[in-house]
């Protein structure tokens, strides 16, 4: 009896019952829904000291699809349930889609390691918005943003 109470209980926790039981793919077409979006080349990755899945990603921007930006600029990129930050993810050149001054949803349970900087658009169960840049998803996001 006590191993079936214990089961319940884990499946009831909300780590358990709430994961993503599949990552949804990334979609180019949703981009045009972010309010930054560069191609750029990755030249750094550090984890936001104390905080729960969050990193920052520096990038030279070479072109703005959407909004504005020049130089290199850092983005935050708040894990969500399904993917966090990976380093190995945030190498080469990328095409970002950010959305200002953080993520949309915040709560108490997850919050914005940084509010201050643009964010990663990290959807809950699904691909984070930003990928590596070949030939084609770019050509596929400048049809999306014109």
């Amino acid at each position: 009896m006590r191993k079936i109470v214990l089961a319940v209980a884990m499946a009831l926790m909300p780590g358990a019952s709430a994961a993503c039981t599949w990552l949804e793919p990334f979609e180019v077409s949703r981009i045009a829904g972010a309010d930054l979006v560069i191609l750029g080349e990755v030249t750094g990755y550090a984890p936001v000291p104390d905080s729960w899945q969050s990193a920052l990603v520096t990038v030279r921007v070479e072109e703005v699809l959407k909004g504005r930006a020049k130089g290199e600029v850092t983005f935050v990129w708040n894990g969500g349930m399904a993917q966090g930050p990976h380093e190995s993810r945030a190498k080469g050149r990328v095409l970002i889609g950010a959305m200002k001054g953080g993520r949309i949803a915040v709560t108490d349970m997850v919050p914005d390691a940084r509010r201050d900087l643009p964010s990663i658009v990290q959807p809950l169960c699904g691909d984070a918005w930003m990928q590596p840049a070949s030939a084609a998803l770019v050509t596929k996001a400048r049809k999306m943003l014109e």
